[in-house]
């Protein structure tokens, strides 16, 4: 009895330290440092990936989808909280990271984003369409 007790337990625990792999956080700040806001990422078996953004008092603001091609490139649909398209984002893979152009929902370029990975944390640096820094954020 002791013996399944024990295996359930382990079992439990592991499933849960597997979901939790899956989840990854993340907090935006503007360029001064002032935190905006936070996504929550879930990562599927199949590589499709829903994330959740709250504004700084943690209400939903809108939700994304983001799939993956065969060459490493991911487009991501990005909706608001009630469910209505609002834009799109491609990104290619660099040597360290990646860059992303963003468009509204009618195609037109809004800005672009740089991420550079290290060996403690995922940095993006957000661009407006010309250029100026608008925001960071970074995961760990």
């Amino acid at each position: 009895m002791k013996q399944i007790l024990f295996l359930m337990i382990f079992l439990c625990l592991a499933v849960t330290a597997q979901a939790q792999s899956n989840r990854t956080t993340e907090v935006q700040k503007d360029r001064y440092g002032h935190v905006t806001g936070r996504s929550e990422t879930i990562t599927r078996k199949d590589g499709t990936q829903q994330t959740v953004y709250k504004d700084a008092y943690g209400h939903v603001i809108g939700r994304s989808t983001t799939r993956v091609d065969s060459r490493g490139r991911s487009t991501t649909t990005y909706k608001d909280q009630y469910g209505h398209t609002t834009g799109s984002s491609t990104s290619r893979p660099t040597r360290n990271g990646s860059e992303t152009t963003y468009k509204d929902r009618y195609g037109h370029t809004t800005g672009t984003s740089k991420t550079q990975t290290d060996s403690r944390k995922t940095t993006t640096t957000y661009k407006d369409r010309y250029g100026h820094v608008t925001g960071t954020s970074t995961q760990r």
